[in-house]
């Protein structure tokens, strides 16, 4: 199987958003949520193959630290009126920093 270089990849994957962010103008609100259901989905999926398939360690606090980044972007959005997009980064952020944090505590741990 032939591999395709990283800039191919990143000209898909740009063309593959565009058309996303194109088309979710046509479509009626209950399929906007179910395509962004599935999008969660696959990001929590990749994830977690990530985690246990490729280094194979096991999950304890993957779906908590999902759902404290969630949490921050839907507070920021819904208190703050931060558009969407800053929004999710405010959540990623968050999230990234309850791991973090999570982690520095989980270093000082021994044993199995």
């Amino acid at each position: 199987m032939k591999h395709k270089s990283p800039a191919v990849r990143l000209l898909l994957l740009v063309l593959i958003g565009a058309v996303l962010i194109i088309g979710s103008g046509y479509v009626d609100q209950l399929r906007s949520y179910q395509g962004a259901q599935a999008a969660i989905f696959a990001i929590a999926i990749s994830s977690i193959v990530l985690l246990t398939g490729y280094s194979g360690q096991i999950s304890l606090g993957h779906g908590a630290l999902m759902a404290v980044g969630g949490y921050a972007a839907v507070l920021c959005h819904t208190h703050l009126h931060i558009p969407y997009p800053f929004a999710f980064l405010v959540g990623t952020f968050a999230g990234g920093v309850a791991g973090f944090l999570l982690g520095i505590a989980a270093a000082r741990l021994r044993g199995p």
